[in-house]
């Protein structure tokens, strides 16, 4: 047990915070602290690829599950006040927009001034963990103060990955909210990730870069860099692209090892992702958003459409989504969303055999087993994983629960996904900063270095615990804020 973990799990009074640098042992010194602990813990973290690391690691530490609780800040405020709505005023079972989430938080801070909801919490949980505090809202951070008055609290997180746009919610201000208002009980100073990784130097670089940027000072990429470390310059827009492209193509690694490929978080680089993934014909799949946007837009296409024929067009546009030459390899009467008359030379027969079964009857199932010929059929690369995976969820979702409408069979299947945490099915991956902080991966690549703040280019360099590659049209990087 080390000194830090025993000063948490020994942590009984008010709330008390660490800064916690990417890679340097966070979520390994909330599972031990957590082992260590009297009584079952409240582990609150801001992002769904925490909730999924936060659970591995304690797993991997043994730590027994009565002990701790974990979930989304977001989630937990919202089950808790749907558990009460009588009381709270909140039936809103998925909010939607920034104006349902911040009358959601404020309902929540409202209803744990109840004593009763009070006396829960106590006899629920011994004490209380944040991680990733940086990335909450003030919103969310009155929600923890409520919980701190009843609850031992410690918070961690660290000031320079604070990446997320609230859209309207103001972000807590590290160094008045938490570091103005708590006491320090340290701070982590071991680049644990790169050590385990055999990549020391890698390790202490990203340290010197962290100092460098807290500082405002530029980052030469043009020398001093360790060997883990490959900078790939593009003068043009032109050549930038293609550099993106050549750099995710011929990337070589152990099979084995995982890659991600990182964009800027703005809708329009999201978009990059999507473009580059299918550029890439399917070397590389992108990520989607958690709230699952183009899920729930297809969905309601499903939902209005009359007949069985607008129907199979929906699939097959959801499927030109997901994958590459799905027009290419299928009959043009099924395009068409008509029946075709199987013969020996009907091109890819099974898929078109499926078809035909999904417009006699368009059901779930049926929907399912042409996706899943789509994708095994010669030609096709699956470039939408993530979107691919969710849809097929919400099938097998609908299909056993035919007392679900498909659009209730998406809502069931959405909360349990939130609840779960984002699972990372394949080996290499293209996503946006907002969508891969609080992963780790072998080998990273940024992408456009040049186009990212100060604190999404920390997030951006710290993904990879082998290797890094750095794309820019400039070999100084000068980031704002």
């Amino acid at each position: 047990m080390c000194e830090l973990s025993a000063i948490l799990a020994a942590h009984d009074a008010g709330a008390g915070y660490v800064v916690a640098p990417a890679g340097y042992g966070k979520t390994h010194l909330i599972a031990e602290s957590t082992s260590h602990s009297a009584g079952r813990q409240l582990v609150l973290t801001h992002t769904y690829a925490g909730v999924n690391a936060l659970r591995r690691k304690m797993r991997e530490l043994g730590v027994s599950y009565r002990l701790y609780h974990i979930d989304t800040i977001a989630s937990w405020a919202l089950r808790l006040c749907l558990s009460y709505s009588a009381t709270s005023g909140w039936n809103t079972e998925r909010p939607d927009g920034n104006e349902q989430w911040s009358a959601l938080y404020e309902a929540c801070a409202r209803l744990l001034d109840c004593a009763f909801i009070r006396r829960i919490v106590r006899s629920s949980y011994a004490g209380l963990y944040v991680d990733e505090y940086q990335d909450c809202s003030t919103a969310q951070h009155g929600i923890v103060l409520k919980l701190a008055r009843d609850l031992p609290t410690r918070i961690l997180g660290d000031p320079l990955q604070g990446i997320f746009d609230f859209e309207g919610q103001a972000p807590v201000d590290w160094e008045r909210d938490i570091a103005g208002a708590f006491p320090l009980l340290g701070q982590l100073d071991v680049p644990h990730r790169w050590i385990r990784a055999g990549a020391d130097n890698l390790g202490n670089w990203l340290s010197v870069v962290r100092t460098r940027l807290e500082r405002g000072e530029p980052i030469d990429l043009a020398n001093g860099l360790p060997a883990e470390v490959t900078f790939r310059r593009a003068d043009n827009e032109g050549a930038l692209f293609q550099a993106q492209g050549n750099t995710c193509r011929y990337f070589n690694c152990d099979r084995q090892h995982t890659v991600i490929a990182i964009h800027k978080g703005s809708q329009q680089y999201k978009a990059k992702c999507h473009v580059l993934a299918r550029n890439l014909s399917g070397r590389f799949s992108s990520i989607e958003e958690i709230e699952g946007k183009s899920l729930f837009s297809f969905v309601a296409k499903i939902s209005r459409a009359r007949t069985n024929a607008a129907c199979l067009k929906q699939v097959i546009a959801l499927a030109k989504l997901c994958m590459t030459a799905v027009e290419a390899n299928l009959p043009a009467a099924t395009i068409r969303g008509e029946h075709v008359n199987i013969r020996v030379n009907t091109r890819n027969p099974e898929a078109a055999q499926r078809a035909n079964e999904y417009l006699a009857q368009a059901g779930s199932a049926e929907m399912a087993r042409l996706l899943m010929a789509l994708r095994v059929t010669p030609g096709i690369e699956v470039v939408r994983s993530d979107l691919y995976g969710r849809v097929m969820g919400v099938l097998r979702k609908h299909t056993l629960h035919p007392e679900f409408s498909l659009a209730e069979a998406a809502e069931k299947y959405h909360g349990e996904f939130r609840y779960k945490g984002r699972p990372v099915g394949r080996r290499k991956l293209i996503g946006t900063t907002l969508l891969v902080k609080g992963l780790e991966f072998d080998h990273a690549i940024v992408l456009d270095a040049a186009s990212l703040s100060k604190k999404e280019l920390y997030v951006a360099l710290t993904r990879g615990a082998r290797s890094l590659t750095i794309v820019s049209n400039n070999p100084v990087l000068t980031p704002g804020d």
